[in-house]
């Protein structure tokens, strides 16, 4: 079951990524810091190839919430109504994507989708929040939603941020059964948000 999790995984992300990839490419030349958004789901695919196995649910929730939570965000469209600048938005894209590409290159090839235990880290970007990478996923595409404004993007956004701590809290059952995890939990107080949550 877990094998055909793992390869579940990877031909629902691959053909999602090429898609938004091929949907943004066009304005690249309008907005190059969306290159940034781009590269960030590239390097999730490669470790994604990569993956470590590991203790992965099996449950159908945990499951639904994981794909929902990566597909969603990846249906957003380049259209929409300007609300900052570009140079606003680069920021949030900056900081969104440098938090999110170093969660990743941390966990390495402990990356997945699906809830899993696949090592505990506790280090790097890991001692601010608990899931650093859905928060700055969160940062990425409030830059690229507030360039792009619309009710469909806004949707997808609210969708995928719901499913983003849904995820969290479903990875964490898993993770908590691991001593180690508990421990790092009890000194990271926060899932997304320093301070907040």
């Amino acid at each position: 079951m877990t094998d055909l999790i793992r390869w579940g995984e990877r031909l629902f992300l691959i053909p999602l990524s090429l898609a938004v990839i091929l949907r943004l490419a066009p304005e690249l030349g309008e907005h190059p810091h969306f290159v940034l958004f781009l590269v960030s789901e590239l390097v999730g695919v490669a470790l994604l190839l990569l993956q470590r196995r590991g203790e992965t649910t099996t449950a159908f929730y945990p499951i639904l919430i994981a794909f929902v939570g990566t597909g969603v965000a990846l249906l957003v469209v380049p259209t929409g109504q300007r609300l900052i600048s570009d140079q606003a938005s680069l920021a949030l894209i900056l900081a969104g994507s440098a938090i999110a590409l170093a969660a990743k290159l941390f966990l390495g090839r402990s990356f997945g989708v699906v809830p899993a235990n696949r090592g505990v880290k506790a280090a790097g970007v890991y001692r601010f929040v608990r899931h650093p990478m859905y928060a700055g996923y969160m940062i990425n595409q409030l830059g690229f939603l507030l360039v792009f404004f619309s009710l469909h993007n806004v949707v997808i956004y609210a969708v995928a941020w719901t499913t983003l701590w849904l995820r969290a809290v479903e990875e964490e059952k898993i993770l908590c059964r691991d001593p180690a995890y508990q421990r790092y939990a009890t000194q990271v107080r926060f899932r997304l948000i320093p301070g907040v949550a």
